[in-house]
């Protein structure tokens, strides 16, 4: 509510009653910013290979690091998730690495979130992990039970290492909207093993809005690639207002399920367009894209300005960081802000 500077006010016990009343009118139904420095900071960290240094972390006020583990599917609808090759030897391994970089972590002071993801190895017209789903009884039951296993695994991992949060499925379309009752069970499973937070990261077009199990998890998590401009080279208003079509509806997403939301994911690539087509992946950054760091800082301006400081937002985990990052060409179009314009507007967010 704004100050108002007053010199002169006669008052009388109507106004002052009258007064109390529009303040907790004000207040108490319409949240509507939080200044709490609580929020998740995360980002997505990858090129482990290194892990001596994090200066580059904590310089942008970094407290929260996603790491994501990998599972994989020939094709969309193959009929099993794959993540360790049915090798003993090498889940064995695995599972050392794991947990060895999730002391790393914790050790330089970062709280962790673990993010599984299934990686489509064969894709064809357009199809990604979000059209999975069974095309017969049989493999039903077979990709669920992979999948099961591929979860399971790293939740366990995830409480063994003391991470703090964990997500049990990441952009799968269909099946969290026309297979709930699975993810239910799943939930369920999780919490034997895993005893810190859980969410699930579900994909802004056509899903979050729809999933009906989120009162089983604590937080609602959404991978927050919306389109925010119609025109390249955007300013930071012309971004700011794009937000303005899916507050409402996250809004009351929160209110109804009465959980905090969080941006699983949240990812700008340094490119003109950036604010058009976020989710898009560049697998060949020389096909006729223009680059632009100006871009990519206006879009993370305009959260910090319209999303950020939302009540019922509780944070953030960009994607993505490197730890590899002083190798690559700064002015590479890819989606880390590193070396670009958008590490400071991300730092003075975070601060």
């Amino acid at each position: 509510m704004s100050i108002f500077k007053v010199r002169y006010l006669l008052i009388s016990l109507p106004f002052v009653i009258g007064l109390l009343f529009f303040i907790g009118q004000s207040t108490v139904g319409e949240e509507e910013f939080d200044i709490s420095t609580d929020k998740q900071k995360g980002t997505h960290l990858f090129g482990l290979d290194d892990t001596t240094g994090f200066q580059f972390l904590h310089r942008n006020h970094i407290e929260w690091v996603t790491l994501v583990p990998w599972g994989f599917q020939t094709r969309y609808d193959s009929p099993r998730v794959s993540h360790h090759n049915g090798d003993s030897t090498n889940i064995k391994s695995g599972n050392s690495s794991w947990l060895q970089y999730q002391k790393v972590m914790r050790s330089a002071g970062f709280k962790l979130f673990i993010k599984p993801h299934v990686w489509i190895n064969e894709t064809e017209d357009g199809k990604w992990r979000s059209d999975i789903f069974p095309t017969s009884a049989e493999n039903w039951e077979v990709w669920k039970a992979s999948y099961q296993d591929f979860i399971l695994r790293y939740a366990r991992l995830a409480q063994a290492g003391g991470a703090e949060m964990f997500c049990i499925g990441t952009e799968f379309s269909r099946l969290s909207t026309e297979k709930p009752n699975f993810w239910k069970a799943l939930i369920q499973e999780v919490r034997q093993v895993y005893k810190g937070k859980i969410t699930y990261a579900a994909n802004w077009y056509e899903e979050y809005e729809r999933i009906t199990f989120w009162e089983d998890l604590d937080y609602i998590g959404i991978q927050a690639y919306f389109p925010l401009a119609e025109e390249e080279f955007p300013s930071v208003k012309q971004v700011s207002d794009g937000w303005n079509a899916y507050l409402p509806t996250m809004k009351n997403l929160a209110r109804q399920h009465n959980r905090k939301i969080i941006f699983t994911e949240i990812g700008y690539k340094s490119t003109s367009d950036s604010a058009i087509t976020p989710w898009e992946w560049l697998d060949y950054p020389e096909s006729g894209k223009v680059f632009s760091a100006e871009t990519q800082a206006n879009c993370y301006a305009a959260f910090f300005e319209k999303v950020w400081p939302k009540k019922w937002f509780e944070g953030v985990h960009i994607w993505q960081m490197r730890s590899d990052y002083l190798h690559r060409e700064p002015r590479n179009l890819d989606f880390t802000p590193l070396q670009k314009t958008a590490e400071s507007v991300i730092a003075k967010g975070f601060e």
